[in-house]
């Protein structure tokens, strides 16, 4: 199954980590991220951070 994007329902392609945007908003624990071809949206999957 292809990914969809939550936002708009568009379809997804996965951004090889090296293509990453350099000091832009990816906040620690990426483990990917994506690009809506659709609307441009960017979904980033993360690791929560938990504290206790």
């Amino acid at each position: 199954m292809d990914p969809i994007c939550p936002s708009c329902g568009g379809p997804l392609r996965q951004i090889p980590e090296d293509q990453w945007p350099e000091g832009g908003p990816v906040p620690d624990g990426t483990e990917e991220m994506y690009l809506c071809d659709r609307s441009n949206h960017r979904i980033i999957v993360a690791v929560p951070e938990i504290s206790g």
